[in-house]
């Protein structure tokens, strides 16, 4: 016998595949479709007469597709295709049985309810079919014992309680301790004996709870469940099944309370359902379940349907053989309801582009921003389509809310071709598929795990949207349920229009410029936490190692907490120093901001060395990090309540990140070390020459550091397709020429001179790129030099840090070739050691950058004497002009350049103490500004300072700067500035352009409070005097000019404008202090 079922099954499958691959000819060629909502089990119908007003003509030209309950995790050929369910045509009706939203069945021997997660109304589909699925009538089987009984069954679930808000199961609300709940049941008529109640139940209590259940008020039984574990990260229910059979009542009202010794402990309830045996030859019309199996006896009056798959059906003609877990459908024609609420079925993401590179996915309300970037993404070479949730769940869902049909349309197109590179989901997703609590919107849903109890093993994930080979998806949750991305992911979580237009505007803004210089591309800032053993500062060190070891182009920011002083506050510890250090970082700006330690949804670290609400008070910067945080839940964008940090950095306007690798859930320290290990390994590879985008390096992260459900949580937030901005070229040091001794040199010494020259490659094929003309900046490092710690919390332990910048230069680029000449400083640690030269260039005509680096020997002093007893000669000029003479301003904060020249060079090393450049004003601490110099022109002799005089007082102020030479001379200049007016806020000049104008007016101020953190106010009056259009901005640590408000005339929060004049005011306040000033002008609308 297992011969010929196994067979029948393999041609099943090739015959579900030929019908679904009619149905999808058929939705090419623009033949209609259409959806309809079922919500319980039966045979549904469609007439004649129905049929003709959707526009088909003949019933046997009619196909009913889709897919009974939660669509199958595990990829299979056949699910890429529209399904067809078996009909049978009897008169003018087309008949077919179809599923609920919630599939009871038999497993083991016991019923089951499998609660579809995602919606409580399963729709189907109905359209054309060039061969339609016809129900057979059953064949005569050997003889075998009669069948005994079916099964009617009824059920309840519920969904009000999502105990760790994370994962799919939900239970009722909690049953406290000594409390009770009641549900009840209908009688089933015709039932042949007495019931069986069955109780999925939950518990979280401390010591063993017992759950109590009454019929009628008759206690029936008791079910224990197992105590939980007192600990932060330990399970937080048990779960368990109580069953018992019930005596013949009219009414089936059923009582349960929850008893526990832990006077907190709750019992929940999560669905029961109540099974009637009937006899197959008397039980009325209804859909029945078999636990047993038997013969099927003949019935007359009814139709007889054995449903053994879903897409198996047979009419019973014939005594027919049934299985265990088999459903018999029994039907009287004339009482079958039609199908109703009939809408048109949208397929047209079956005819998507199969070249894409990027998916983006979207809700309605998003689409405008989400086609916004496409159409960047697609002006920069990166093939990109939308679709919206809606379109994917008629095209790949049958019309149902149904998350895995993503995955089916990705696959979909994975399978046509190897173009799809990324997905994008473009908006919220949240575990509440249904919307039961309430909060922000689920708008694209996400993935949650089958486990709902442990904090350590739930999550949210899209990285299931990215299982698209056939054979995957099913993701069990072990380490041997792990699967391999082929794809990456990443999510831009908005919850609506403003959100995605400032997360567009950001990637758009960041590639846009990917191409201009700075050297914030080149560093990487590693923030470790203190205590716990100093494991977090090891693990920083490590990964700081592989980037010294194997990316030396790269200067490493070592921002370690324990490094700095920390005091306390009402016996709360806090780090100002540590909050400054990273504020000032991200300020300057880094390419990478690696966090290691602990954290929540809002902080980093206990001493809230950052929260969220320090976002407000960073200035603006177009210098966007990627962070990578190895902490718990601070990505946590599943919430629809809380609002995590890493949402807050993506969403700020012009500032925080421009993505984040980060965790949802809590985590181990072990597991974060090994998906941090991934990342830093993975983000500078680069392919055929070229660093790749963050979906890659997602998905490689991914796919190196497999660790069971424990690294689920861990996803992008942010754009895979982006690239960093990177430069793709490379800028190779060829030769160190000893200027005085004419002689290539491979190591460097205290007091020489040399010559440095290199060329611009490209990295595939090493070729010189001989054309290039553009800019250069080259510095020299000293070897590096131990730090250690403050031993707050663990031990004091000691770290590597590159702390003495021993040259800084630029100069051009020609040909493709730089040079520059150096002297080295004669106060430096004269031990052999090794040091490093770095390049980064700029080349013109958006020809790209580069960078490069090369590892040198610094040991000893030169030989050869240097007659020099002169120090630097200083010059300042102040403000935007350059004036020698300082102006009178009525500012504290003023622009300052330096000019320092000498003939041998500039001391910048910081090495001797007291020997560097300095800026002091007045009596306040001098400010060292050695970093801050760059020698010019390509040489050494010359170069200049641009920095910002701060903290200047109303009245004459004194300026003394000190700079020092190589070889140890000194020179001091002092001068002075005058403020006058600087005691309250002024509005020095404001203009609006263009002026008349017909769609809009810009504004243009400039006041003299800059650094401070400002309120500007624009509010427009009729010449009635009636306010037409008013509205401010904050401005943190603003410049001298404000330059990009904004009145769009016929913008909805304006008044009717109509054209003719206006008059506007503008009032700007300082927060330090509250002084205002204003300013009022006309416009003219054309």
């Amino acid at each position: 016998m297992l011969k010929p079922i196994r067979f029948y099954t393999i041609f099943l499958c090739f015959f579900y595949l030929f019908f679904g691959k009619q149905a999808w000819t058929l939705a090419q060629q623009g033949q209609p479709f259409f959806k309809f909502p079922i919500l319980e089990d039966g045979v549904y119908k469609i007439s004649a007469q129905q049929a003709l007003s959707l526009g088909f003509t003949d019933l046997d030209a009619i196909g009913v597709y889709g897919f009974p309950g939660m669509l199958p995790q595990k990829l299979d050929s056949i699910d890429l295709n529209l399904r067809q369910i078996p009909s049978k045509r009897i008169g003018n009706d087309l008949f077919f049985f179809l599923t609920g939203p919630h599939q009871v069945s038999v497993k083991e021997g016991n019923f089951d309810l499998q609660v579809h997660h995602y919606t409580d109304t399963l729709f189907y589909v109905i359209g054309p079919a060039e061969k339609k699925m016809e129900i057979p009538d059953s064949q005569s089987k050997l003889s075998a014992p009669e069948l005994q009984k079916i099964y009617g069954i009824q059920f309840i679930k519920w969904e009000e309680t999502n105990l760790l808000t994370s994962g799919r199961s939900w239970y009722s609300r909690p049953i406290f301790n000594r409390d009770r709940q009641s549900f009840n049941f209908s009688p089933m008529q015709g039932a042949t004996g007495s019931p069986q109640l069955t109780v999925k139940v939950m518990g979280q209590s401390l010591s063993e709870g017992r759950m109590e259940f009454f019929h009628n008020n008759n206690l029936v039984g008791n079910v224990s469940i197992s105590n939980i574990p007192n600990s932060q990260y330990g399970i937080k229910g048990r779960e368990n099944t109580f069953r018992a059979n019930l005596s013949t009542t009219s009414n089936y009202n059923i009582q349960v309370n929850f008893n526990s010794a832990d006077v907190n402990g709750t019992g929940y309830l999560a669905h029961a359902f109540l099974t009637f045996p009937f006899s197959p030859t008397s039980a009325p019309a209804g859909r029945y379940l078999i636990q047993e199996g038997g013969v099927i006896p003949r019935r007359t009056g009814l139709q007889q349907w054995l449903i053994r798959d879903f897409y198996e059906v047979q009419s019973v003609e014939n005594p027919s053989i049934t299985r265990p877990g088999d459903q018999l459908v029994l039907f009287a024609p004339q009482n079958i309801p039609p199908i109703h609420s009939v809408e048109n079925l949208n397929l047209d993401a079956r005819n998507a582009n199969g070249n894409a590179e990027l998916i983006i996915i979207t809700a309605a309300s998003l689409s405008s921003q989400a086609n916004r970037l496409a159409a960047h993404k697609n002006q920069i070479g990166v093939s990109t389509l939308v679709y919206t949730v809606s379109q994917l769940y008629d095209a790949f869902g049958y019309g149902n809310k149904d998350i895995t049909a993503f995955r089916n349309f990705l696959a979909f197109l994975f399978q046509q071709n190897s173009s799809l590179k990324n997905v994008l989901f473009f908006g919220k997703g949240t575990f509440d598929y249904k919307g039961v609590l309430g909060g922000s919107p689920n708008l694209v849903p996400t993935y949650s795990s089958r486990n709902s109890l442990n904090p350590l093993a739930t999550y949210s994930s899209d990285d299931y949207f990215g299982f698209l080979e056939i054979g995957q998806g099913e993701w069990e949750e072990s380490a041997a349920g792990d699967e391999l991305l082929r794809i990456g992911v990443g999510r831009i979580p908005a919850i609506n229009f403003q959100e995605a237009r400032e997360a567009v505007n950001k990637i758009i803004s960041y590639e846009t410029n990917l191409q201009t210089e700075g050297s914030w591309k080149r560093k990487l800032a590693f923030f470790a936490d203190d205590g716990d053993n100093n494991i977090h500062l090891n693990d920083a060190e490590i990964h700081a190692g592989f980037i010294h070891d194997n990316h030396p182009e790269f200067e490493v920011i070592k921002l370690y907490l324990d490094r700095f002083e920390q005091e306390r506050d009402n016996n709360i510890q806090r780090s100002p120093q540590a909050r400054d250090a990273l504020r000032s970082t991200l300020q300057d700006g880094v390419l990478l901001l690696n966090y290691i330690g602990h954290g929540n949804e809002t902080t980093l670290t206990a001493e809230r060395v950052f929260t969220v609400s320090d976002i407000n008070d960073w200035p603006e910067n177009s210098r966007l990090p990627l962070f990578i945080t190895a902490t718990c839940e601070f990505g946590r964008q599943d919430s629809p309540f809380i609002r995590s940090g890493a949402e807050d950095l993506l969403f700020a306007r012009n500032k925080g990140a421009i993505g984040l690798l980060t965790t949802g859930r809590p985590v181990f320290s072990s597991v974060n070390f090994a998906l941090n290990k991934a990342i830093i390994e993975a983000v500078f590879q680069r392919v055929e020459g070229s660093f790749q985008d963050l979906g890659s390096i997602f998905k490689l992260t991914k796919n190196n550091s497999l660790n069971g459900p424990f690294n689920r949580n861990f996803s992008l937030i942010g754009d895979p397709s982006l690239r960093l901005a990177l430069p793709e070229l490379t800028a190779e040091t060829q030769k160190i020429w000893d200027i005085r001794l004419e002689m290539e040199k491979d190591t460097l010494k205290a007091l020489q001179q040399v010559r440095i020259k290199g060329q611009i490659t490209d990295p595939l094929t090493g070729a010189h790129l001989v054309n290039s003309k553009g800019r250069f900046n080259l510095s020299l490092f000293d070897r590096p030099e131990k730090v250690k710690t403050q031993g707050d919390e663990s031990s004091p332990v000691e770290f590597w840090e590159e702390k003495n910048l021993l040259f800084q230069g630029s100069g051009t680029v020609n040909d493709g070739e730089f040079m520059t000449e150096l002297m080295l400083p004669g106060s430096i640690d004269l031990a052999p050691g090794q040091g490093i030269i770095r390049i980064l260039a700029a080349l013109e005509d958006g020809k790209g950058e580069a960078f490069g680096a090369k590892r040198v020997i610094i040991s000893g002093k030169d030989s050869l004497e240097i007659l020099d007893t002169d120090g630097p000669k200083i010059r300042l000029f102040f403000g935007e002009n350059l004036e020698e003479t300082a102006p009178v301003i009525p500012s504290r904060t003023y622009p300052l350049k330096m000019t320092l020249e000498d003939k041998s060079g500039i001391n910048i090393s910081g090495f001797s103490p007291g020997q560097g450049i300095t800026l002091q004003v007045n009596n306040d601490p001098p400010i060292w500004l050695n970093r801050s110099f760059t020698a010019l022109a390509g040489g050494f002799k010359i170069g200049a300072i641009y920095t910002q005089l701060l903290n200047l007082q109303e009245g004459f102020n004194t300026l003394k700067v000190t700079a020092w030479d190589n070889v140890g001379n000194r020179s001091e200049l002092t001068s002075s500035i005058e403020v006058r007016g600087s005691l309250r806020m002024q509005i020095l000049n404001a203009i609006n352009y263009p002026n008349p104008a017909i769609e809009r007016s810009n504004f243009r101020i400039l006041h003299n409070r800059p650094k401070e953190n400002l309120l500007l106010t624009l509010e427009v009056y009729s010449i009635k005097g009636d306010i037409i259009y008013r509205t401010s901005k904050r401005y943190v640590e603003a410049e001298n000019i404000l330059d990009d408000l904004e009145w769009i005339f016929f913008h909805n929060k304006t008044k009717n404008p109509t054209k003719g004049m206006y008059i506007y005011k503008l009032e700007l306040r300082s927060e330090a202090d509250g002084t205002s000033d204003s300013w009022s002008g006309k416009i003219i609308i054309q």
